[in-house]
């Protein structure tokens, strides 16, 4: 930075405030958002909003060079653009805002999901749905506005603060009563999706799941999947859904067994759709049957 640098970063008032400073960065350091020695410069506190973006003050690299910036400045669009409960302008907004953002690179491929998704969900009429990958909320408002009565959704997200602002959308969407964001793994939420989809009397274990979407890190699907097969979450009946298509902004690395590829060599499941979206990408729709 030339000649003003920030310096830290506090929370006053339940808003975020950048310090600037023209001494050098190594006058001061912050430590839990407490000042400490002292600088002799002319020193000015802006909000985050004005620098357009919302910098991270920790030392060890992340893997991202700001912290949430683009998510923060999405729910800040919803809530701006859109008045509060009207779900399709709350979609709307966010496909505006990514359109905006990524300069409609992926919206092709976007739009081959979205129509894929919601004619799964018109046609098979799900009650009980689970997101893996919850993002910033637009594929569970787009799950949730089709869901029959009594039907739920369960998105799961490992990121906290990806999870805080999905659920921030998804409430000034409307639907905080049709969807229930856990903060975690599979792994790690097993019992938990139970308990949410489990109706007054039922069984924890007897808890079953209609519809799954696997959007989260492409090398967990099929494990994830073997998880939820293991512990009685999935099985004959329930609809999979797994888009493998690298959008912008998602990060390339990482591997794992081809959700299609596990899908045809199994006996147990029933390909229904599979739509090719770039050279070894594609969105996969399949049926668990019943084997005899």
């Amino acid at each position: 930075m030339a000649s003003s640098s920030v310096r830290a970063l506090r929370a006053v008032g339940g808003r975020c405030l950048l310090e600037r400073t023209n001494a050098s960065p190594s006058a001061a350091s912050c430590h839990g958002g407490a000042r400490r020695g002292l600088v002799h410069a002319e020193s000015t506190l802006v909000h985050a909003e004005s620098t357009g973006s919302v910098v991270q003050v920790s030392t060890q690299k992340h893997w991202t060079a700001f912290m949430y910036g683009r998510e923060r400045q999405l729910l800040v669009h919803v809530v701006n653009s859109v008045e509060e409960g009207d779900t399709d302008g709350v979609l709307q907004s966010m496909d505006d805002f990514w359109g905006h953002h990524f300069g409609m690179k992926g919206a092709d491929s976007w739009s081959v999901r979205k129509g894929l998704l919601d004619n799964t969900m018109k046609s098979k009429r799900p009650e009980r749905c689970l997101e893996l990958g919850t993002y910033c909320g637009y594929s569970a408002l787009r799950i949730a506005q089709s869901l029959p009565e009594r039907g739920k959704l369960v998105s799961i997200e490992v990121d906290p603060l990806f999870g805080a602002i999905a659920t921030k959308i998804i409430e000034y969407a409307g639907l905080r009563d049709k969807v229930k964001v856990l903060t975690g793994t599979v792994d790690t939420k097993l019992r938990r999706i139970q308990e949410v989809f489990a109706r007054p009397g039922e069984d924890l274990d007897a808890v079953r799941l209609n519809f799954v979407l696997c959007d989260h890190s492409k090398d967990r699907f099929v494990p994830d999947l073997e998880l939820l097969e293991n512990a009685k979450l999935i099985g004959p009946g329930t609809i999979v859904m797994g888009d493998t298509t690298l959008y912008p902004g998602e990060d390339a690395s990482g591997g794992g067994p081809n959700l299609l590829s596990h899908f045809a060599a199994n006996d147990k499941f029933r390909i229904q759709q599979h739509i090719g979206t770039d050279k070894s990408s594609g969105i996969t729709v399949c049926e668990w049957q019943h084997v005899v």
